[in-house]
């Protein structure tokens, strides 16, 4: 024996709590994921790191232009490396049989690379010796260290270095010892995020966004 029962409009009904459930849900990820995206953004910058590394984390909600019963948020970095030395701790070595990871300091000048796009970064050793047309020396420095200097005169505002032409010698600019770079055996990055300490609070919240969302429908 088959019983049917037809109740009038409930399949209407059905569909308008399927899609008041799948507004609430997609719209509670949107907000939940733009949410987490910030956080890690002012993670970087609160570290002392650049807006501009700040910047690499996007984030996307998928289904892109529909509603769903169970979107999923995905928030990523486009510089995983670095995000990730932070997030671990790390120690970076020199490699190619290098002994030494030269740090330039802020007398270094800076030279263009293209890397996608075009930036500006400091030069090399080798780029300063051959920009100053001489040969760095070295000095021992505490630690380990190796401090790296060569002869050059400061600008007049003496935030930049130039070499020590003849001209600038007839205008009474003195070449005086610059330190360039300081040459370590290694160097250890800090960890200075939890990324699955902000990934686990964000996914509680979801869940709390996601009730407040279908209350108010």
């Amino acid at each position: 024996m088959k019983i049917s029962v037809d109740l009038p409009g409930l399949r209407q009904i059905m569909q308008d709590v399927e899609g008041d459930i799948s507004t609430a849900a997609t719209e509670a990820m949107r907000g939940t994921s733009r949410k987490a995206l910030l956080e890690l953004r002012r993670q970087v910058t609160g570290a002392g790191l650049s807006q501009r590394l700040a910047n690499t984390w996007r984030d996307r909600v998928y289904p892109e232009r529909r509603r769903s019963m169970t979107p999923t948020g995905y928030i990523w970095s486009n510089a995983p490396d670095i995000i990730d030395g932070y997030a671990r701790g790390a120690t970076i070595m020199p490699l190619a049989g290098k002994r030494f990871l030269a740090i330039p300091t802020k007398s270094v000048p800076m030279a263009r690379r293209q890397t996608g796009r075009s930036k500006r970064v400091p030069m090399s050793p080798a780029e300063v010796e051959h920009a100053f047309n001489q040969d760095l020396f070295y000095k021992r420095g505490r630690a380990g260290q190796v401090l790296a200097f060569l002869n050059a005169v400061r600008s007049k505002n003496r935030r930049t270095v130039r070499a020590a032409t003849k001209g600038r010698a007839r205008q009474g600019r003195t070449a005086e010892p610059i330190l360039m770079f300081v040459l370590v055996p290694s160097v250890k990055v800090p960890r200075l995020f939890d990324l699955d300490a902000t990934a686990r609070r964000w996914a509680d919240n979801y869940a709390a966004e996601f009730e407040r969302r279908l209350e108010g429908r």
